[in-house]
């Protein structure tokens, strides 16, 4: 396997790109699609295919501040081997840029353990990966994320001035409401 970042330059690409998205956002979240799609160009910005070979398998969006990579979306085609394409495109990440941290959210467990085994799956993807968690949580609507990272230390304030170079109109007011919204936990897990 050979998996490989490209841009998304055709009509067959985005269109690819936008029914994975459709397919695997949850539908409270699906309104982030265009501003998402709008911001691709930016320089520290990418709207990325993924490919395995010759074979279009999904796509991420993530954002650079320093040495710092936040992916903020991403997904995979075929359940089945979705997990090794997602190991797969991290390690090309950790390639690129090699002494960068990445950080990532993952969803914890809802109150009423709805989503129990998702949760699992995903905390052991992370930790096979290489990340561990900030201690940092965020509640957005009826979902809670913990922000997990590969590499040292990481500050919420580097997180908040992510938000305020992707969403310069907007970032300062985005930042001060997230703020309200992160939790931090007395220990950090291993």
């Amino acid at each position: 396997m050979n998996v490989k970042f490209t841009k998304i330059q055709t009509k067959v690409e985005r269109q690819l790109v936008q029914n994975l998205y459709n397919q695997s956002v949850p539908a409270h979240e699906k309104s982030y699609f265009y501003p998402l799609w709008w911001k691709r160009n930016r320089k520290n910005v990418s709207f990325l295919n993924i490919y395995d070979g010759d074979k279009w398998v999904g796509w991420i969006f993530y954002s650079v501040h320093n040495d710092l990579i936040k992916v903020t979306l991403f997904a995979t085609i075929d359940s089945k081997t979705a997990r090794k394409y997602d190991g797969m495109m991290f390690d090309k990440l950790k390639k690129l840029y090699p002494h960068y941290r990445i950080i990532t959210t993952v969803e914890i467990e809802n109150l009423d353990g709805g989503n129990r085994e998702q949760v699992i799956k995903e905390q052991e993807f992370c930790k096979n990966n290489g990340f561990k968690s900030t201690g940092y949580f965020v509640k957005r609507k009826t979902d809670s994320f913990e922000f997990m990272l590969v590499g040292d230390d990481f500050d919420m304030t580097e997180h908040y001035k992510i938000d305020q170079e992707l969403y310069p109109i907007i970032g300062k007011s985005l930042a001060n409401s997230m703020k309200k919204q992160i939790q931090k936990s007395e220990e950090k897990q291993p």
